[in-house]
């Protein structure tokens, strides 16, 4: 009887502790195949390299669990790693390199590909004959792309009569979600907000004079991020507008990654694309209006006219709210001095009678 007590009671934990392991088991788990989350799981792990920094390897299965690349397994980006357990990794991961997923209605496993090649010709693609220090300074993958969180987009505008016709053939849940991303990619260049963009361009790259200066972009550019600020585009962005201008808007494409030099024929603000680029925001559009300065530094030198022209403005406006308040302050003292009284009471703010009877 003992004996018999004695296996059901280990029928029972070993049915228990598989039910745990299926109900609690990570996810991350699926995409790590090759287990690297037995060394990576613990927060320590790391060393000191040759330059001295620190270096941390630890990788949370949750935090990743909840990225983009969540389902990639770890030597689909690492692919110089041969054997396990790997030596020192001696080289970067390449974006570029296709991965063992396939997307919905393609046959190909996905790749970043086509988004290198965009990015290589732009302006921040790597040249043979740039600089060192200007490789290095120009951004790469990682600069802007963090491995984010992924996160469900909020598209409130969804053709609900299409979508409703999608059910006939696919799984509700799995098409709904892909409706509504492709749809949320087809009305917004990026998920980042405007102000984001402007402060991803902005710092430590474009804001930094002293760094452009040294790469040997002209004065423009190197003016380019106070003149937006100053512009109409920049005070509205930075006063929390999400329809006004950011950097991306004019500068690319849809395809984001193909930025160009404005004197190149591809460039969205070359002055033959310039009516086009205006076109997205603005419905009235002619010659005039694309010959707008939106990155205009007024300066005595460049444009004494707008220069002495802002100068006037701002004697206008600060002239006006002084004046408004200089004549209130008059009319407060004159008031007091015929014996009404200041309280504000039943909507009105003067109480009493004048010693001059009115």
């Amino acid at each position: 009887m003992k004996h018999l007590k004695g296996i059901t009671f280990i029928s029972l934990f070993v049915f228990l502790l598989l039910f745990l392991c299926i109900v609690f088991v990570s996810p991350a788990n699926a995409a790590d195949s090759e287990n690297c989350l037995m060394c990576h799981k613990y927060r320590f792990l790391g060393r000191i390299d040759e330059q001295g920094r620190k270096r941390n390897y630890n990788v949370d299965e949750y935090i990743y669990n909840e990225t983009v690349h969540r389902n990639v397994p770890c030597r689909d980006c690492h692919t110089s790693i041969q054997n396990l357990p790997h030596d020192p990794i001696t080289e970067e991961v390449n974006c570029g390199n296709q991965c063992h997923i396939k997307p919905p209605f393609a046959k190909e496993n996905f790749s970043h590909k086509a988004i290198i090649e965009t990015y290589n010709k732009s302006v921040h693609g790597s040249k043979s004959t740039d600089s060192e220090e200007l490789k290095a300074a120009k951004p790469y993958c990682k600069y802007c792309h963090l491995n984010p969180r992924y996160t469900k987009v909020d598209e409130e505008r969804v053709a609900s009569s299409t979508l409703q016709r999608c059910f006939n053939c696919h799984e509700e849940k799995g098409v709904t979600q892909a409706f509504k991303h492709i749809t949320h990619r087809l009305r917004h260049k990026t998920s980042r907000s405007r102000q984001e963009i402007v402060e991803l361009c902005s710092k430590n790259c474009h804001e930094d004079a002293d760094k452009m200066r040294r790469f040997g972009v002209s004065n423009e550019s190197i003016e380019s991020v106070e003149t937006y600020k100053r512009s109409i585009h920049g005070k509205a962005v930075s006063l929390g507008s999400e329809m006004t201008a950011d950097c991306v808007s004019c500068h690319a494409t849809s395809k984001i990654h193909d930025i160009y030099k404005k004197d190149e024929a591809a460039s969205t603000v070359n002055k033959n694309n310039l009516k086009r680029t205006c076109q997205q925001c603005h419905l009235d559009v002619n010659a005039k209006f694309v010959q707008i300065d939106v990155h205009s530094g007024i300066t005595s030198n460049e444009k004494p006219f707008l220069h002495f022209l802002e100068i006037q403005l701002g004697f206008v406006l600060y002239g006006s709210i002084f004046g408004l308040l200089g004549l209130a302050l008059i009319e407060t003292i004159g008031r007091k001095k015929d014996g009404i009284k200041w309280q504000i009471k039943d909507g009105t703010s003067w109480r009493g009678k004048s010693k001059r009877g009115f």
